[in-house]
């Protein structure tokens, strides 16, 4: 299979941290209105406790609480003042990204440029749900589209996203394939915890143990200016979303 190397830089988002906060133990709980925001602390029952629980129990059991977002910190943050997400509601004050992608050349400074635009929108659309810019830079068919699609569902339902936040790192070559006409590149995630926050008292906890996932290729096309992702995977073709 023919290809062509671009040479390689080494550093694609250098200016993306990841959130290491600590997660509140409120999380999982009704908050208060905006003027107090106090959360009960009452403990996510583990897959244990539940197994454990008796059947006379489970029948006067109460059903799991409806968590009411509120604001982060416990109150609303000043214009302008980025608060993150906690246990009490979403990040405040994002710094919005680019509206609309921006045309850069076909080459390897052109897709650097690209990729922190991707990157801030997809910060951006963990913290707030606002997925619209971000869905500007990725094929419908990709395996990161219907991601997006549960992000934006989750904040319309009433929940949000706690930590989650994504840097990545050039580790190979920018490559194109002159056979299926497409470029690709080998990069690494960095991630640390992520906690999905639903408005039906569902907690989804998930932190970064295994590694051997976090280097994969990403795929990209070129056209009329514009850079786009098509998708990602371990081998040398997109894994696609099948639809």
């Amino acid at each position: 299979m023919g290809s062509d190397i671009i040479n390689r830089r080494t550093l694609l988002t250098g200016t993306a941290l990841l959130g290491l906060g600590g997660l509140l133990t409120a999380c999982g709980q009704q908050a208060a209105d905006e003027a107090t925001a106090s959360v009960p602390s009452t403990a996510v029952p583990s897959e244990t406790a539940t197994a454990a629980a008796s059947e006379a129990a489970s029948e006067s059991a109460t059903p799991s609480p409806v968590i009411t977002r509120g604001y982060s910190g416990g109150s609303k943050a000043p214009d302008g003042e980025y608060r993150k997400a906690d246990g009490y509601g979403p990040a405040q004050n994002v710094p919005e990204p680019r509206k609309e992608p921006a045309q850069y050349p076909e080459t390897e400074e052109g897709i650097d440029h690209m990729m922190q635009d991707w990157l801030a929108a997809h910060n951006y659309a963990i913290q707030t749900g606002d997925c619209a810019p971000v869905f500007r830079y990725v094929e419908n068919t990709s395996k990161e589209y219907p991601f997006y699609e549960y992000i934006d569902d989750l904040y319309k339902r009433g929940g949000w996203v706690v930590d989650g936040l994504d840097a990545y790192r050039a580790e190979g070559d920018l490559i194109y394939d002159n056979q299926q006409k497409f470029y690709r590149m080998k990069v690494r995630r960095f991630w640390t915890t992520v906690m999905y926050v639903d408005s039906d008292g569902e907690i989804t906890k998930r932190a970064n143990t295994n590694k051997d996932d976090d280097l994969f290729n990403y795929f990209y096309k070129y056209s009329d200016g514009y850079w786009k992702i098509i998708g990602s995977g371990k081998g040398d073709a997109p894994e696609n979303n099948e639809q």
